[in-house]
């Protein structure tokens, strides 16, 4: 379930996408709280507010970032692909990584694109 979490260009099953989303919503919560910190431990700030946006805007870029690595890692860059990428960003802005990874899940269950052991002109010369 929690196997290759960092190869973006391994196939997931749905049991596997579960794990995928699990371990990134974890990390998604952590870069949040050490952000979140760092604003109090700099400002001395206790405008709750503020850190309410901050950690969404932090959700949202987090969420965006790994959607696009998961599709340029498959070689998969079609427009219904950077859709759902830009649906991560807009569920990340609304619900945080716990509503954005749900479209990174997905991403990872599709069919790697690119060619393994493809031969670039450059590596001919």
């Amino acid at each position: 379930m929690f196997k290759n979490l960092t190869n973006f260009t391994h196939k997931r099953s749905w049991k596997e996408a579960i794990g995928f989303y699990l371990a990134y919503l974890l990390i998604g919560f952590i870069l949040g709280a050490v952000v979140g910190l760092g604003y109090y431990l700099v400002t001395g700030s206790n405008n709750h507010s503020s850190e309410y946006h901050l950690g969404t805007l932090v959700a949202l870029i987090f969420v965006v970032t790994l959607s696009f690595v998961v599709i340029n890692a498959k070689g998969a860059w079609k427009f219904g692909y950077v859709l759902l990428a830009l649906l991560s960003g807009i569920l990340g802005g609304f619900g945080g990584a716990l509503l954005g990874l749900i479209p990174v899940a997905y991403l990872t269950t599709r069919e790697n694109k690119k060619v393994l052991g493809e031969t670039t002109p450059s590596q001919l010369i």
